[in-house]
């Protein structure tokens, strides 16, 4: 409908309700008495047409506007989001080539669907509009230079040196369109994903402190994007990770933290189920006269022996060695020897278990195999002596069994070996040990 016809519309209604006005203004004062005369009825049923109509036109007016918004607006949301992908694809460039792998050459399909989109939404939107604006076709090229995608109007307008710049978040690898929380390292994060590290870091002591590249962040300017729950909730933990031997509830069913250890038998109340907890032996109160002794710590304890457990010097967790070295490092971040507890490099113990040194080789040599088919599934495997491999992997891990990690970006599906998630779009591979690692675990996890 043109505009032209709606405006006549509005005016048919609008003479058509004050010609109702008008009759029923020429019978004010007779008196009424009755049910309606078929003239009165007949009146209300032209009113109340002449009012639909007005409630028509004014759609058909709002529906026109967002016809035209929409029409007029479409070209700069296509080139919004063009120039948004070429900088995401340089981004994505820039970022294989620093870290030693091919550049991705495929073009992304969720850009081009939606274009695609963008692209249909307009030309339905101006098939109403008698001044159809034609539309140029969309390329796939992602090689072209970043100038020639940008309207002439707006190349006009900016100089030649601007460029349009977008952050990634290091965790989920999505543009920022919101803040950017710069890490002390330099990565950046959205704020859904430094909320969710501080909400994760509240559960997982390994997390604890947020921190980047092993550099915590700034809890201070962070806090604005946490909400009272969560930053009391966070508050609370610090205090609770902070304390080396803690006392928890001896409810099963509570468990809430209590505070530290004290020397002597003390009384402790929760204050989530109010019972008493002894600070000293960590079992339901007693008298403070009354030795303190536990017959299920004793059996803990003699499992512990038996199964050759150790107890962390630091905070008093028990851990037990799986693969690798006499070095441990608990969840509470202390460094200890396996064999006498003593802090790490600090006595004369042995450092490998020799059993446990070849398996550990063995793994790796193992990894070596899967890694080739990984990055070259094309080029025929060498053959390998796995004998000699795993002696020259043994000798290595003697001279240096502690890895740093070189991690190298592998797109793909696979398992994080540090929290056990399943990724399904990329992880992190060490160049040196070939620990398999999601971004959470490589940037944030202390324990890695």
């Amino acid at each position: 409908m043109t505009e032209e016809e709606s405006t006549l519309l509005a005016l048919v209604a609008s003479y058509g309700l004050q010609d109702v006005e008008d009759i029923r203004g020429r019978k004010k004062g007779k008196a009424i008495s009755g049910p309606p005369s078929d003239e009165e009825l007949a009146l209300q049923l032209f009113a109340e047409e002449a009012r639909a109509l007005q409630t028509l036109v004014s759609d058909i007016a709002l529906a026109h506007s967002m016809d035209e918004a929409l029409r007029m607006d479409a070209d700069i949301l296509e080139e919004h989001e063009r120039i948004e992908e070429v900088a995401r694809r340089d981004r994505e460039i820039a970022r294989a080539i620093a870290e030693g792998r091919a550049p991705p050459t495929q073009t992304h399909a969720g850009f081009l669907s939606r274009m695609t989109s963008v692209r249909t939404l307009a030309m339905k939107s101006t098939a109403t509009s008698s001044s159809v604006k034609s539309v140029e076709p969309l390329s796939t090229s992602t090689t072209a230079p970043a100038a020639s995608r940008v309207p002439s109007s707006s190349a006009k307008q900016l100089p030649s040196s601007v460029s349009v710049r977008s952050e990634t978040c290091v965790i989920c690898r999505d543009a920022i369109h919101g803040p950017v929380i710069r890490a002390p390292c330099g990565d950046t994060y959205d704020v859904n994903c430094i909320v969710d590290l501080f909400r994760t870091a509240t559960v997982d002591e390994s997390l604890f402190p947020p921190a980047c590249c092993r550099q915590p962040f700034n809890v201070s300017v962070i806090r604005q994007y946490l909400n009272r729950d969560l930053a009391t909730l966070f508050d609370k933990k610090a205090v609770e990770f902070g304390t080396k031997d803690r006392v928890y509830c001896h409810r099963p069913t509570c468990s809430a933290f209590l505070g530290a250890a004290t020397a002597t038998a003390s009384h402790l109340t929760c204050k989530e189920c109010w019972s008493n907890t002894c600070g000293h032996c960590k079992a339901a109160a007693h008298s403070l006269f009354t030795r303190c002794t536990s017959a299920e710590d004793a059996s803990v304890v003699a499992l512990a022996e038996q199964s050759g457990w150790k107890r962390c010097p630091g905070c008093g967790h028990l851990v037990e060695l799986t693969v690798g070295c006499y070095h441990m490092t608990c969840r509470c971040r202390h460094q200890f020897c396996y064999l006498c507890t003593a802090r790490w490099k600090t006595c004369a113990c042995t450092q490998w278990d020799e059993a446990r040194l070849i398996t550990a080789a063995e793994d790796r040599v193992q990894r070596q195999q899967q890694m080739q088919a990984v990055f070259a599934p094309n080029v025929p495997a060498p053959p390998v002596d796995i004998a000699r491999a795993v002696r020259d992997q043994a000798a290595r891990l003697r001279e240096n069994h502690d890895c740093t990690h070189r991690w190298r970006y592998v797109a793909g599906a696979g398992r994080c070996e540090g929290c056990g998630h399943y990724l399904r779009i990329f992880l992190y591979n060490c160049r040196d040990c070939l620990t398999w690692s999601c971004a959470r675990c490589r940037r944030n996890r202390w324990l890695v």
